[in-house]
């Protein structure tokens, strides 16, 4: 018995998948109803024949798993729940090892032909660029991400450099990781690929995730919203000042109007949902409190024990923030993965709603529920800030790319990075003596941003 309801845990996903193969339109629309970058019926029946002979996969990630697993240990150091994420990422890879033409021709992809990506190279104990000089001309506002990123690899390798009290210069751990090199990309939404080249990127189309080659990893967010120093180092500032017993029942959020990319655009936009929520004239109408252009702070937002979240062009990273408020996150029924999402559980960390692409009213239902379960509610919200303090940390997300970066190195990559690609640029990190021709980050960023 328990042999048979193992192999329907394991076996069901990729049945799912077929299924949705099997029903997909031909001609499905890319970003902004294009027909560029689709991918064939018949590409998709490959990609569900390779997911078919892959079915017996060692992976299991709790959401196949018992509820058991979704329980956080008391080890605030462990992270490695989710490594099986990495594992999933990097089997593609292990069968059809990346090549240095896989690598370059990714660069040319993702960093030269387009502007939203770069390439970096960890070799000898540096860190290079290994595409174009980001530039407002060339990359227009993802000049600014793309710094963020470099920050961000500094501290992955261990080359960022702070003053500790004492006066001593000292970096983080990280300097040890093997030679490697990847094509990073900055975009929202990335397009299905049908060659399937390695790239990192933050999201990627939960319905299709084998259409690209994308390797999930934390991504720009947290430093570019300060998350870390906004959110996560405040938690017991936040529970003194906003108990949960002060908080008033209101579902609140607060919006820009970004598009939708990828499938779904139309239906799913946020645009969408405001419309609905400010032209409601019943009785919950107390108990909404959703605007586009109308900010408030993060603290007004903790004042409501219900915090609307609603994706933008891909993946927010607004989900993030949210989730280390101690309060509930209320979020519509996810269409981008994560590193992650195969982690978090609705109703055990957040709340869900718009199950399918009608009118999602099914909302309603859901703060029904909510307000009459007021301590399940409570429980609900400190799952999802613990998740986020073990998990979403600068120390956690450093953890997980180092894991992710050693294994890329040692068992995807087929070949050995042992020299500076020609033309590429040394990115001078925080902390360090920079020459003339190097990419001087924190400069750049003080004098930019």
């Amino acid at each position: 018995m328990r042999f048979f309801l193992l192999f329907v845990l394991v076996t069901a996903p990729a049945l799912f998948f077929l299924l949705n193969v099997a029903n997909a339109n031909i001609e499905e629309e890319g970003i902004g109803g294009e027909k560029e970058g689709v991918v064939s019926l018949e590409t998709r029946l490959e990609f569900a024949e390779e997911a078919e002979r892959e079915i017996e996969s060692d992976v299991v990630f709790p959401a196949e798993a018992s509820d058991d697993d979704f329980d956080i240990k008391d080890d605030d150091e462990d992270v490695s729940l989710l490594y099986a994420q990495i594992t999933e990422d990097l089997k593609p890879f292990l069968k059809n090892k990346v090549t240095r033409e896989m690598t370059n021709r990714a660069r040319v992809k993702y960093g030269t032909e387009n502007h939203r990506a770069f390439g970096f190279v960890w070799v000898k104990n540096e860190l290079f660029l290994a595409t174009r000089r980001p530039s407002r001309e060339f990359n227009g506002h993802h000049v600014q991400l793309i710094y963020e990123y470099f920050y961000d690899l500094c501290e992955v390798f261990g080359k960022t450099k702070t003053r500790e009290e004492d006066g001593e210069m000292s970096s983080e751990d990280g300097s040890k990781l093997p030679p490697m090199e990847m094509a990073l990309s900055t975009f929202d939404y990335n397009p299905p690929d049908e060659e399937r080249l390695p790239v990192l990127c933050f999201c990627r189309d939960l319905e299709f995730p084998e259409e690209t080659g994308c390797i999930l990893h934390p991504g720009f967010g947290f430093r570019y919203n300060k998350i870390d120093e906004n959110v996560y180092a405040r938690k017991e500032e936040f529970d003194e000042d906003f108990p949960w017993s002060k908080k008033d029942e209101k579902l609140v959020g607060r919006f820009t109007m970004y598009p939708r990319l990828g499938r779904h655009a139309e239906i799913r936009a946020r645009k969408n949902f405001v419309d609905w929520a400010e032209n409601r004239t019943s009785l919950e109408d107390g108990f909404l409190d959703v605007k586009m252009y109308s900010k408030i702070s993060l603290r007004e937002h903790m004042e409501h024990k219900y915090i609307l979240h609603l994706d933008g062009q891909g993946h927010s990273f607004q989900f993030e923030e949210k989730l280390g408020l101690n309060s509930v996150v209320v979020s519509e029924k996810k269409l981008f993965q994560t590193y992650f999402s195969k982690f978090l559980k609705p109703k055990t960390h957040y709340l869900e709603f718009w199950e399918n692409d009608e009118k999602p009213e099914d909302v309603l239902e859901v703060l029904h529920y909510a307000r009459t379960h007021d301590e399940e509610m409570q429980q609900i919200a400190k799952n999802g800030q613990k998740f986020a303090q073990k998990y979403f940390t600068k120390k956690a997300r450093l953890k997980y790319y180092r894991e992710l970066f050693r294994r890329f190195a040692e068992e995807a990559m087929a070949y050995e990075v042992t020299e500076t690609p020609e033309n590429a640029i040394r990115i001078c990190c925080p902390g360090h003596a920079c020459e003339e021709n190097d990419i001087d980050v924190k400069k750049y960023a003080e004098e930019n941003f």
